[in-house]
């Protein structure tokens, strides 16, 4: 009963049944509790629309808003989305849509969060969001204590295009695993031509599996300083087949990213991956792949976030054989510590391992540059099939090629 008077009263308000604001004809209307039937806001019915406590579309509810509406968060609040509850917010280049803090400073308001919000409609196309990522989170941390402007958690569906997110107080964009932009796992251009920007951390959090959504028609430049990173954790789950696009920014690697069996991870040319201490990128099991192919003015690079011999673990190609395992017009540096994929002393900026399968394993290597690495440069098992040619070698520590008896 409570939640059907909330909605009564946000339809009345949404009518416009308030006292004129006193520009454009619309009325300031305020907003709070759940919405569980459909509710349409215009710039016709209010301007703006206050938001004073939290927003919750339901299961049942769906929230349309119209091209130049906008709508101000009170301190502390956030419109949260759930189950196959939708939030539609479609504008237009001429008519943007708007959310807002009620004062312009970071982390006023929560922001937008889509928790297992599997609508196949939820969509936000130019939408403006600002001044979000307060510190009272909705989600009591529960989720790594993340502080995102838009948060898209839980087996969420979204939509996104031709949006801005800025001056959030954390990131800007916080992407859970099992998360899909689109219908499914197949990137589409449903999230492209967004500008994540003059956020106080990165642009985007995100785990390695969804890095694929990322289309390279968004921009990630202009953050708070040392924050213009794409941050890509590889823990919990492995990549399916896809291509990390070059982006406007680097994508910074956090722990072990692996590529399934059966899978290939396509790099694309120019795109730069940096890794943080002990981070790394394995194909990892039967017919897997990662194919990094660059060209004469635009190399692949892989690299540690700092300029030390051994700060990463490096490439691993484990137990495949996949043709399509290609380091063509690349650059691998700073990796090849001791804390890498093996268990023995067989460490190096790329290696090649076996269980023991005389057929198991097939790595080309052309046109590359392959220095400072904590050991070998390269170092391959005894049985791989490898074609290694115009590779420059320069500073390994333990050697530059290395066959393994």
């Amino acid at each position: 009963m409570k939640s059907r008077f909330w909605l009564w009263t946000l339809a009345v308000l949404a009518l416009g049944a308030c006292a004129p604001s006193g520009g454009g004809g619309g009325g300031v209307c305020e907003l709070s509790g759940t919405i569980d039937t459909q509710l349409t806001l215009s710039p016709g019915s209010c301007s703006p629309y206050r938001v004073t406590g939290d927003l919750q579309i339901s299961d049942s509810g769906r929230l349309v808003i119209e091209p130049g509406t906008t709508l101000e968060f009170a301190q502390d609040a956030g419109l949260t989305v759930s189950g196959h509850g939708a939030l539609v917010a479609a504008g237009t280049a001429s008519g943007k849509i708007l959310f807002t803090g009620a004062s312009r400073v970071r982390g006023y308001w929560k922001g937008l969060v889509f928790d297992a919000a599997n609508s196949f409609d939820n969509e936000l196309s130019y939408v403006e969001v600002e001044y979000a990522g307060a510190d009272v989170r909705w989600d009591s941390g529960a989720y790594g204590n993340y502080r995102a402007a838009l948060d898209v958690q839980s087996g969420s569906r979204l939509k996104m295009s031709n949006s801005i997110v800025r001056e959030s107080a954390g990131s800007g964009l916080f992407v859970d695993t099992d998360v899909y932009f689109g219908s499914d796992a197949t990137p589409d251009g449903d999230f492209a031509h967004n500008t994540i920007t003059e956020n106080a951390s990165y642009p985007v959090i995100m785990y390695a599996p969804q890095a694929g959504f990322l289309d390279a028609s968004n921009d990630f430049a202009g953050n708070d300083a040392g924050y213009d990173y794409v941050r890509v954790s590889g823990d919990y789950s492995y990549v399916a087949t896809q291509t990390w696009q070059n982006l406007s920014v680097p994508y910074l690697i956090k722990g072990q990213a692996a590529v399934g069996a059966d899978q290939v991870l396509t790099i694309a040319a120019g795109a730069h991956l940096v890794f943080e201490q002990d981070a790394g990128l394995e194909a990892y099991g039967h017919n897997s792949a990662i194919k990094a192919v660059g060209t004469g003015t635009d190399y692949v690079t892989f690299t540690g976030k700092q300029a030390v011999r051994g700060y990463w673990a490096g490439l691993h190609f484990n137990d495949t054989n996949n043709p399509e395992n290609v380091l063509s017009y690349v650059i691998v540096e700073y990796g090849g510590n001791d804390t890498g994929f093996l268990d023995s002393d067989d460490y190096g900026n790329v290696v090649v391992s076996s269980s023991g399968n005389a057929s198991s394993q097939r790595i080309t290597i052309s046109h590359s540059i392959i220095r400072h690495s904590g050991h070998w440069g390269v170092s391959v098992a005894q049985e791989t099939s490898d074609s290694i040619s115009d590779v420059t070698y320069s500073d390994n520590v333990d050697g530059d090629y290395r066959k393994r008896p």
